[in-house]
């Protein structure tokens, strides 16, 4: 956990330092360096094992999925779920 902890704050780091650009004139070059950071985070999570919940069509599961709201839909079953706030 600690090593997991330690590589998560080089991401956050990175990410400070972005922050602190003026983007400017440059916008397409910012993106693309905190698409860099995106992916360097994504890096280390996948290296430790974590993996997205894939939610979107699958059926709704109390122990992983958390409700925000119930709708009614004719194009899809009862208990699909059919959006996504924030990934898990």
């Amino acid at each position: 956990m600690v090593d997991l902890l330690q590589e998560l704050l080089l991401v956050v780091d990175d990410f400070d330092r972005a922050l602190t650009v003026d983007a400017g004139d440059s916008d397409s070059a910012y993106r693309k360096g905190v698409e860099l950071i995106h992916g360097k985070l994504h890096d280390i999570l996948r290296k430790y094992g974590v993996r997205p919940i894939e939610a979107l069509g699958a059926d709704f599961d109390p122990n992983v999925h958390q409700a925000v709201v119930h709708e009614a839909s004719p194009e899809h079953r009862e208990g699909e779920v059919i959006g996504e706030l924030r990934k898990g």
